[in-house]
């Protein structure tokens, strides 16, 4: 597999900072994950309630970051 020039100047982007603040950009775009496929759930079922939500969002998570094929 190939790196784009664009890919690999985030990377490069990426080097250049500290641990702490990689850390902090992964949590932003996990957040981000995690609500934009909360307003997917509930566009998708309006009349869901929090818990099933919770539950769908926690499935949701656990196969996009399964290691398991």
């Amino acid at each position: 597999m190939y790196l784009t020039d664009s890919e690999i100047q985030q990377l490069d982007l990426l080097r250049q900072k500290r641990p702490s603040e990689r850390f902090f950009l992964m949590a932003q775009l996990i957040g981000g994950q995690i609500e934009a496929l909360k307003a997917g759930l509930k566009y998708k079922h309006p009349d869901i309630n929090d818990e099933e939500l919770e539950q769908c969002l926690k499935a949701a998570m656990k196969k996009i970051y399964s290691l398991k094929p």
